[in-house]
């Protein structure tokens, strides 16, 4: 759903706004705070906060109460401190957050992020938190970091965030391999 069939869709459920500086300002708000691909979501649960029997369109104060906007700066401090406090460049990890991910990728790797200087720790996290904060999530997936250690590719990595997807990203990682060897079974005479 793009933005102005979003908009559309809103006043055709409801009604048309009566006031069309109202409908711009939604339209604008909408645009400031939400991604296209979240707007099919978006119009399904306000359907259900925002009763179309009243007859009347949502505005931005609707939208704010409903839809609380995620302070990004304070996750951006709470993953930088989680990151920080454990692990070590030796280690692999899976972050599950993708925005964490990408600002660990601006430093240039996991293996990076662990061995900065402690001289300029703010500066460190200052850029974490400006890359954090403009990512966007998107397209992009989870995937393992691979720390320095020489056995890097045998070693269980450490998980930072929701556990089911971390644990997911290793079940995927030898699923080719396991294909594979199903293949080869049922070759077998």
């Amino acid at each position: 759903m793009t933005y102005a069939e979003f908009i559309t869709t809103i006043e055709e459920v409801y009604t048309p706004y009566n006031s069309p500086m109202m409908k711009k300002f939604t339209a604008t708000y909408i645009k400031e705070n939400f991604q296209e691909s979240e707007l099919e979501k978006i119009f399904s649960t306000l359907i259900i906060k925002v009763n179309p029997k009243f007859k009347t369109p949502p505005t931005p104060a609707d939208f704010e109460e409903h839809f609380p906007k995620v302070n990004l700066e304070n996750q951006a401090h709470e993953w930088y401190n989680k990151l920080s406090a454990t692990g070590c460049s030796l280690d692999n990890v899976i972050i599950s957050e993708i925005r964490a991910i990408k600002a660990i990728e601006s430093f240039g790797g996991w293996s990076e992020f662990c061995s900065r200087s402690p001289e300029y720790e703010e500066l460190h996290r200052k850029n974490f938190i400006k890359n954090y904060c403009q990512t966007v999530t998107g397209e992009s997936q989870i995937y393992i970091m691979y720390g320095d250690s020489s056995r890097k590719y045998e070693k269980q990595p450490l998980f930072f965030g929701d556990r089911e997807k971390c644990l997911a990203i290793i079940d995927n990682k030898d699923k080719p391999l396991k294909e594979i060897e199903n293949m080869v079974e049922g070759m077998k005479i």
